[in-house]
């Protein structure tokens, strides 16, 4: 173990002298630590100092073999494994400005496209439901006003009187199936359509059957129907302006069968040659007659092979007035063999 030195005494004064503090606070234990390159063990040494013995210096000195244990990264002195491993973690995670970036895929385009389009579809459809929701209920569509047309036999006054309960109803509320049923009970009624006029106003277009044939009755007329159904009472004024077949005997319109028989065939009639009939009659279903406005006859029989008739009657209407100048009667009933008198 070394030992103070006269040399060592002297540097120590030297020290006092120049900082007098030291001198009197001098360490009374030194420590050292040694350790070879090429081993794990270090040796501790401990030395005593006796402050008040200049030259009988006794030291106790300890030496300690223990193993070595790493020694930690100091804070200011990363550990360069570390900076190697988190190099190319930061390569990875800082952009590459070199990359470019692609445009997208054909599928991707109609993908993109399906979606705007299925979106524009929804939002349209919520907007016109939403809006026709509101014009559904809105009283500002209410109907104040209702116009009729189409009136031949159904007169204006029942007309009003039968449709006086769709004003206040907002027109979208109104339809064409809820105002036939108001003329439902009228037979002479087939349907009704309607035409809207907004804000507020309502056309009412009756269709009505067509009549084909009437009969006197009191002092007017009934109209009737291809089947023979009673659409309606006209006065004789209104009776002239139809200009249609009378039926006017009592017996025909008394017995069904040879009635409906007659409206059939007048029915089955084209309109310019039903124009052209003024009465019919016929004393059984067979024996259908027919009377022209130019004052001759037709007998036409029952109502089957109309068709052929009609056009057998055409063309024998289409004579010259030479050739028809003598014919009184034309006899249809039997349309492949017509007869002239």
């Amino acid at each position: 173990m070394p030992t103070n030195t006269p040399d060592d005494h002297d540097n120590q004064d030297k020290v006092a002298k120049k900082f007098p503090g030291l001198a009197e606070k001098k360490p009374v234990k030194s420590i050292s630590v040694e350790r070879p390159v090429d081993s794990d063990e270090k040796t501790v040494t401990e030395t005593n100092l006796d402050a008040d013995s200049n030259s009988g210096e006794t030291s106790l000195a300890a030496e300690l073999r223990t193993k070595s244990k790493p020694v930690a990264p100091s804070k200011h002195q990363p550990n360069k494994a570390a900076k190697a491993s988190d190099a190319p973690t930061q390569e990875r995670t800082e952009p590459d400005d070199t990359v470019l970036e692609l445009p997208p895929s054909p599928e991707q385009r109609k993908a993109k496209r399906r979606r705007t389009i299925w979106i524009s579809i929804v939002s349209a459809a919520v907007l016109v439901i939403g809006g026709w929701a509101l014009l559904f209920f809105s009283p500002i569509l209410a109907i104040d006003e209702i116009q009729h047309e189409g009136l031949d036999l159904v007169t204006q006054t029942e007309a009003e009187e039968r449709t006086a309960e769709l004003e206040g109803r907002p027109l979208p509320q109104v339809g064409e199936g809820t105002v036939t049923e108001l003329f439902e009970s009228n037979p002479a009624v087939d349907d009704v359509t309607l035409r809207a006029e907004p804000p507020s106003g309502l056309v009412v277009i009756v269709n009505e059957y067509t009549p084909i044939a009437m009969s006197p009755r009191e002092k007017g007329y009934v109209v009737f129907s291809e089947d023979g159904t009673e659409l309606a009472e006209i006065t004789s004024q209104k009776a002239q302006e139809f200009e249609l077949p009378v039926v006017a005997s009592a017996a025909d319109v008394a017995d069904e069968e040879v009635f409906n028989t007659i409206t059939e065939v007048l029915g089955s009639l084209p309109e310019d040659l039903r124009d052209q009939v003024r009465a019919a009659s016929g004393s059984s279903i067979d024996s259908i007659e027919l009377e022209l406005t130019s004052g001759r006859t037709v007998m036409w029989g029952n109502s089957e092979e109309a068709e052929q008739k009609v056009n057998v009657l055409q063309a024998l209407l289409g004579l010259d007035d030479e050739q028809s100048a003598e014919i009184s009667e034309y006899d249809v009933s039997a349309p492949d063999f017509p007869v002239t008198r």
